[in-house]
């Protein structure tokens, strides 16, 4: 049973705090209270501070209450490379990763609690291929035990040609994770595939890991992406209904001053969708003086999910971000369920939608990469 009187301290302490969910801010906030500031947040600078004192039963409470956490919705990375050679998938990376491989830090809450190695995707292609995984997280909660958690995460990677009048072949490469922890693993499969097929002369030298990053686009087009990525979406399955909201901050490196008249009548649009209006169309009419100056980060939009006899609706986030908070210079776009409701639908079920809905964004963002992203010859 837990003892809910009970204080963490010493190596206890230092378990709790080595939790993901216990973020270097929490531990900041404690000791900047007791007058105690450090010259930098990070955990090996305030944890040392924090360990060597007794806490007090309030600062233990709110320490305890930070890392709560529950089970999030399926969050996506992207990744594309070109392909110099050709070969089976399934032969190229079929035995190559090992569980122990995965996980090389003894100093963590999690451990990789299933592995299973890279299968058809589809059953039959040989060049549509998943990994898939389990984390097993222990997270010390506030009533003081040990309580596990699991998050499930996949890596899919699938090799497809271009249309007829362009032969080029590309793999794309799908990192689905559902915690930081998963996230974490997910990457280091990438890693280890990335550098056998390079290796093996399999696939080009990949620009920043193959990833799709925020300054892969100008002001303008980044604009057109997201909103384009977000809009053509009418599958039978994932079908679009509108955007709920834009992410955006000014350019503070150009001059706007000549942009007064077109700040005050974004100003009043914002003012009038609190109300009532169509987002999509303010974005793509109204604002469209202003999109050279300002950098879009966020599009959030709604959609119909139809799926066997399941009827529902989802909103899915388009955004230029990562599971840390600190502003980062150069963010890679990333895919993140928001919600998913479906009446009747078991978690089984559920997790196929996403998956489903997921291969169709895949599409849609190869497709408006080639006629958004940046090219060598714009640059």
């Amino acid at each position: 049973m837990a003892n809910n009187n009970f204080i963490p301290w010493g190596e206890s302490l230092k378990d709790l705090v080595s939790q993901t969910k216990c973020t270097p801010s929490v531990i900041n906030t404690i000791l900047r209270e007791r007058g105690v500031f450090c010259s930098s947040s990070d955990k090996i600078n305030t944890v040392p501070n924090l360990i060597t004192s007794l806490l007090s039963p309030e600062e233990s409470y709110d320490l305890l209450s930070s890392i709560k956490t529950k089970e999030k919705l399926d969050r996506v990375n992207f990744r594309n490379y070109e392909m110099k050679g050709d070969g089976d998938l399934m032969d190229l990376v079929s035995g190559l990763i090992e569980a122990e491989d995965l996980q090389t830090n003894d100093y963590v809450n999690y451990q990789i609690s299933d592995f299973n190695d890279f299968t058809s995707l589809d059953g039959e292609s040989t060049d549509a291929l998943v990994l898939d995984f389990e984390v097993c997280r222990t997270d010390l909660l506030d009533g003081w035990y040990e309580a596990k958690k699991f998050f499930r995460g996949s890596v899919e990677i699938k090799k497809g040609s271009g249309s007829e009048e362009d032969s080029e072949v590309t793999m794309s490469v799908k990192l689905n994770h559902s915690s930081p922890e998963t996230k974490e693993i997910a990457d280091r499969v990438i890693t280890i595939v990335e550098q056998s097929l390079l290796e093996n002369e399999v696939i080009e030298a990949p620009k920043q890991g193959g990833r799709v990053l925020f300054d892969d686009f100008t002001n303008e087009s980044r604009v057109n992406f997201l909103k384009d990525l977000a809009t053509h979406q009418f599958q039978n399955e994932f079908y679009y209904k509108r955007i709920d909201d834009v992410h955006f901050n000014p350019d503070s490196e150009l001059e706007t001053d000549h942009l007064k008249e077109d700040a005050n009548l974004l100003e009043k649009d914002i003012e009038q969708f609190r109300v009532k209006g169509n987002l999509e169309k303010i974005i793509t009419v109204k604002w469209k003086r202003v999109h050279p100056y300002i950098k879009v980060t966020k599009v959030i939009a709604s959609y119909e999910v139809k799926f066997k006899s399941y009827e529902g609706d989802c909103k899915v986030s388009y955004e230029f971000s990562d599971y840390a908070k600190r502003k980062l210079v150069n963010p890679e776009l990333c895919i993140n369920f928001v919600n998913l409701k479906l009446k009747g639908a078991s978690p089984l079920v559920m997790s196929e939608v996403q998956s489903i809905i997921m291969r169709e964004i895949e599409t849609r963002k190869t497709e408006f990469l080639k006629i958004h992203k940046i090219t060598t010859s714009d640059s």
